[in-house]
């Protein structure tokens, strides 16, 4: 892969049941006039994949934006309020594979 290093957690793959997963760049802008792309986790397939590298993530079928920062890695994981879930993405730390 020559765009970022994505891992998944336990609870992502569980959360992802089989469906792909999508990691795209997303433009937020900052309070004091800055930007930054900002990765989100979503289940499903982009809807224009030509922009996103395919690549297979913990059996996993992944397609990461190519806008994301290519030196950067990031863990996959799943936030949880009662009963509601959603995938989140954070910076990995070296040498980590879940959220511990």
């Amino acid at each position: 892969m020559t765009g970022p290093t994505v891992r998944l957690s336990a609870a992502a793959v569980e959360h992802l049941d089989g469906r792909p997963l999508v990691v795209r760049a997303s433009h937020r802008n900052g309070c004091c006039g800055g930007a930054a792309e900002v990765p989100v986790a979503e289940p499903g397939l982009p809807q224009d994949p030509s922009g996103y590298e395919r690549v297979d993530v913990d059996g996993v079928e992944a397609f990461v934006d190519r806008a994301l920062d290519r030196r950067a890695d990031w863990l996959v994981d799943v936030d949880r309020l009662w009963r509601w879930s959603r995938l989140c993405v954070e910076p990995a730390r070296a040498g980590t594979t879940d959220r511990s």
